[in-house]
């Protein structure tokens, strides 16, 4: 069980290298020759780039540029999400002791920053510390478990103390991009810092900013021998899914995070020689509505818009059989691969069915009258057309947020596809900016403990005008919070599980989001000059995004070289 990769190393009193891959990025070490050299483009929807490489950035105050936490910063361990195993990058292995409230870092040795200057596990201790001294850096929410500390003992160990066990946290920890010392401990203000000179100790280095394309260079300092194969690394910003992949197909790029339509008629069967993709299913996507206040915060409006849209036509429409809908079970939030061993048929039977007839009895009995083809409220007023936030150009979510729209006419609602770019489109998320929005989950690991945590928890949450991290719903509940609070407690999979089942029934009878389809990472690649790319038999990663801040992204720019 995937589960085991996380749990078991709580009692292990020994440095350890249980759920570790064998080695850093070691898939295109097994092929017979590697060509070094070429450039390699990568090309992606942003609409712009922004002149921004902080690493710690927080995302209310705007996106970073696309490499940022893959190309210049790395993580303690890069953790894949398809195969449960943890790549080793900045640390060698971990241990935990004490009852699982110690957990030791061994630290990699001869590594240089990016100006040459050593790095150490003093770095590492420097980074976690900076993020408790500024919160608003703590995006993984590290100093709101029962971390009480980290220290550096040396040069090449670090140790993180907790006041109880917390057996969820090794994700977290081995995930945070790492910043130098000798530069950041001399910054006023953090969270404003743009890092225009960025120094990291990443395979690159950065050679050239637009507000369309980001250049890399290869890093001379890289600890890697060998490493990367490719000279360097571009990232170029187009306007819309179509349009990159189009670069695709004409080989001006090689490698994109683009939900393609129909992919394997409008793009494999292009150039099948080496027109490829594999989308590996890691989250959801989600349709969330602002619970905190306004309609939304009726639990009626909201069943009845969970019963009125039919996510099967949804992932249809959207995805073209590619990616499964979440349709029936699948509206607990579980993804597909755990539902066998996450959600009892007690569980599975209370799943609802698509019903738009059933959701408008619901909503007369509430005092809603359907008048002439518009829905009123109890009050007797008619609902206002709502806007479906959706990204700029992504062509998925803007059929989704069609479809969806379609369907609820049945009821009454009317609503418009209010599309807006990167650079605001995450922040009126955040900022509950919208009235309903398509977006993704944000918990893709080997158990429903984190796509609930980010998905339902308080502490992910915020007061209305101020911004959320991931609960973009804000739903808010003691209940869930103490659940999660128990699962995180225990290793125990009974007493998990138990805890996990109590949610999915919440998911089912509170509706604090409406789960749309399976959300895989959408990666695209062309082997038409570049090999050793990730794939279903060779998932060295999980087909993260170029941007990707886990180290994902990493591992293919070290692996991908020139045929």
């Amino acid at each position: 069980m995937k589960k085991s990769r996380l749990l078991a190393v709580v009692t292990s009193s020994a440095a350890l290298s249980l759920g570790l891959a064998a080695g850093p990025a070691l898939a295109a070490d097994r092929a017979p020759a590697v060509r070094h050299g070429g450039i390699l483009h990568v090309v992606m929807p942003w609409n712009n780039i922004p002149d921004n490489f902080n690493p710690l950035n927080p995302g209310t105050n705007g996106a970073t540029a696309g490499g940022t936490g893959s190309a210049l910063y790395e993580p303690l361990m890069y953790d894949n999400v398809v195969t449960g195993k943890f790549t080793p990058m900045l640390a060698t292995n971990y241990a935990w002791t004490n009852g699982g409230t110690k957990l030791t870092v061994g630290i990699r040795q001869g590594v240089r920053w990016s100006d040459g200057k050593p790095f150490s596990a003093r770095d590492v201790a420097f980074t976690f510390n900076y993020l408790k001294k500024y919160p608003a850096l703590d995006l993984n929410g590290d100093w709101k478990t029962p971390l009480t500390s980290v220290r550096a003992t040396n040069d090449s160990t670090v140790v993180f103390t907790y006041s109880k066990a917390d057996s969820v946290v090794l994700p977290f920890i081995m995930g945070q991009l790492i910043v130098p010392q000798h530069l950041w401990a001399k910054l006023t203000d953090p969270t404003t810092f743009t890092n225009l000179h960025p120094v990291g100790t990443g395979p690159f280095v950065l050679k050239s900013w637009s507000p369309t394309q980001v250049a890399y260079g290869k890093n001379p300092n890289y600890w890697m021998q060998g490493r990367p194969y490719v000279n360097g690394l571009t990232m170029t910003a187009v306007k819309s899914n179509q349009t990159a992949q189009l670069l695709m197909m004409n080989g001006e790029a090689a490698y994109t995070y683009d939900a393609i339509t129909d992919p394997v008629h409008t793009y494999v069967a292009a150039h099948p020689a080496w027109n490829k993709f594999w989308w590996p299913v890691t989250g959801l996507n989600v349709l969330y509505m602002n619970t905190q206040s306004g309609p939304f915060s009726d639990l009626t409006l909201r069943k009845a818009i969970a019963m009125t849209i039919n996510e099967d036509v949804v992932a249809q429409r959207a995805y073209y059989g590619a990616i499964p809908s979440s349709s029936g079970v699948g509206q607990t939030g579980v993804v597909p691969g755990q539902q066998a061993q996450w959600v009892p048929k007690s569980v599975a039977s209370m799943a609802p069915t698509n019903d738009p007839a059933g959701a408008l009895k619901l909503l007369e009995s509430n005092g809603y009258k359907l008048e002439g083809g518009s829905l009123a409220g109890p009050n007797g007023q008619a609902l206002p057309t709502f806007k479906i936030l959706v990204g700029s150009g992504w062509t998925d979510f803007i059929s989704i947020a069609q479809t969806i729209g379609q369907q609820l006419q049945a009821i009454g609602i009317h609503s418009t596809i209010d599309q807006e770019p990167w650079s605001t489109y995450y922040g009126s998320a955040q900022n509950g900016q919208y009235d309903l929005l398509v977006c993704w989950s944000n918990g893709n690991n080997a158990t429903p403990y984190y796509e609930y945590y980010y998905l339902l928890s308080s502490a992910e949450s915020a007061k209305p005008g101020a911004a959320v991290n991931t609960n973009y719903g804000r739903f808010s509940n003691n209940y869930i919070d103490g659940l999660l609070s128990s699962y995180a407690a225990t290793t125990k999979f009974a007493q998990q599980k138990a805890a996990m089942v109590a949610i999915e029934k919440t998911m089912l009878t509170q509706v604090p989001a409406i789960p749309l389809t399976g959300r895989p990472n959408f990666f695209d690649y062309s082997t038409r000059y570049f090999t050793g790319w990730p794939s279903a038999s060779n998932p060295y990663n999980a087909g993260e995004a170029p941007d990707a801040f886990n180290g994902g992204a990493e591992q293919i720019y070290l692996n991908v070289h020139l045929k």
